[in-house]
């Protein structure tokens, strides 16, 4: 899908007085991302196990967790998605996560955070904040670098910037440096499971790395998933 169709999908859910989370693209990436996760991991080894959800949106992709039986608390740093979930029951807090460390928001075994870091302008910070959780489930836009960087981008606001950075200053970090950040605060097992089986129309997993630095290519977003783990024993 180019620009112009881009933009006049988001002007008709505007117009409709809906959101930019009722688009289209929006629902096909929620379930082609979930789709992916669920192909690689045993969900029934983190039976039991308190969820976070980070940036949440309309918490959709929470949601799938909560039909599944794991108890989730949805978090987002705009109060009005904040403000609707509560509304139609689920737990949910308001968390700025450049600002307020996610271990000083309660004790969490696995936190869910699907397209959040790259509209971060300190995703360090937010990982080191994840250093307690024995699970971080991370999916994001990236920079196709071989070199561990971390470019910043300026992201709209508006009716346009619903599901964009709050601070309107974002990153496209490159693979390296995520998987560096990870390993940092004490992911042992660090699995890229980027595949097809997640790409969407304006969103690519299976992208060849030419280390060009671009974060996209022909309309089409960059994208990166991870499975991180760590013991219990060593978690901080």
């Amino acid at each position: 899908m180019n620009r112009a169709l881009l933009r006049l999908q988001h002007l008709g859910s505007f117009l409709a007085g809906r959101t930019v989370f009722d688009s289209g693209y929006y629902r096909e990436s929620e379930s082609t991302r979930l789709m992916n996760l669920f192909a690689h991991v045993d969900l029934d080894r983190w039976r039991g196990m308190r969820i976070l959800e980070v940036g949440a949106g309309p918490g959709r992709l929470g949601d799938a967790f909560v039909k599944l039986g794991f108890s989730v608390t949805s978090s987002d740093g705009r109060p009005e998605h904040v403000d609707a979930l509560r509304a139609r029951g689920r737990n949910a807090f308001v968390l700025d996560l450049d600002r307020t460390p996610i271990d000083a928001s309660g004790e969490f075994d696995l936190i869910l955070a699907f397209g959040v870091l790259y509209h971060l302008a300190q995703p360090a910070f937010f990982l080191r904040g994840c250093g307690k959780a024995k699970v971080l489930l991370l999916e994001t836009a990236v920079c196709d670098s071989f070199a561990p960087v971390l470019p910043t981008v300026r992201e709209g606001g508006g009716w346009r910037g619903q599901d964009q950075a709050v601070s309107r200053v974002g990153t496209r970090p490159s693979p390296c440096w995520v998987e560096e950040q990870c390993r940092s605060v004490g992911f042992e097992s660090i699995r890229d499971i980027s595949n097809s089986l997640g790409n969407w129309s304006i969103g690519r997993f299976d992208w060849e790395a030419r280390g060009a630095g671009e974060w996209r290519r022909e309309g089409v977003n960059l994208r990166k998933m991870w499975v991180c783990e760590q013991q219990h024993e060593t978690a901080r």
